[in-house]
């Protein structure tokens, strides 16, 4: 049972995951394009969104940008570092900025929580995907003091990982198998986030400005 549930998290679920997110990316794009937006609440700002918005925003696309580096086979990395220089910087820009995101998230969170005018007009989807993402973003920290412990060899196996998924290789889940519950609940909920992203909010950071050149006219009209 443990490895038939490993192979379908680790093995098929990434490419589930793919075909959700692509399927939405194109869809959202093509026929539901003028939802794709995030309701601001800057008409209410005050220093905590000021602060928060920038902190979240810088810190997960750079832990974005950073995971990619997983995609990377190593005879291409092995030209100017080895997988342990790899591996410190992972950890020592995965620290920096996971904390940043972090404390971002944390900051709209309660913002969302305690002003009751943001609190007013916020909705099941605005607190669904915030607490999701705070709970990636803490699993991903305790990941990364997990891995300054652990051998470079269990650090490289994620990288295996990643790129027998994206090669469509059937013995991917098997690399990770003996990895921490940790990492597994991890990178099963950063799967989740990949597939609803299209359908959420999140979409902006995607897309913008780029789909508006893909809208067609409409006009706002308020009744009196």
């Amino acid at each position: 049972m443990d490895t038939y549930i490993n192979n379908l998290l680790f093995s098929y679920l990434p490419h589930i995951a793919f075909a959700v997110f692509w399927f939405g990316l194109i869809t959202r794009i093509i026929i539901a394009n003028r939802t794709i937006q995030a309701n601001s609440t800057q008409f209410l700002a005050d220093n905590r969104v000021k602060i928060g918005s920038n902190l979240f925003h810088s810190g997960i696309i750079a832990v974005f940008l950073g995971h990619l580096t997983l995609f990377i086979p190593e005879e291409i990395y092995h030209l100017v570092m080895t997988t342990e220089v790899k591996r410190i910087i992972a950890l020592s820009f995965g620290s920096f900025f996971g904390l940043m995101a972090l404390i971002g998230m944390l900051l709209l969170l309660n913002r969302r929580i305690y002003s009751e005018r943001v609190r007013f007009t916020s909705n099941f989807h605005d607190y669904f995907i915030l607490i999701l993402l705070i709970a990636e973003a803490v699993l991903g920290l305790i990941s990364v003091a997990t891995t300054a412990g652990s051998t470079v060899e269990e650090y490289a196996a994620l990288s295996i990982w990643a790129q027998k998924v994206v090669t469509f290789q059937p013995d991917a889940g098997a690399v990770i198998a003996s990895h921490g519950i940790i990492y597994k609940i991890h990178i099963t909920i950063g799967l989740l986030i990949f597939m609803i992203f299209p359908y959420t909010k999140l979409m902006h950071m995607l897309v913008l400005p780029l789909v508006y050149f893909m809208r067609t006219g409409f006009q706002v009209v308020r009744s009196r």
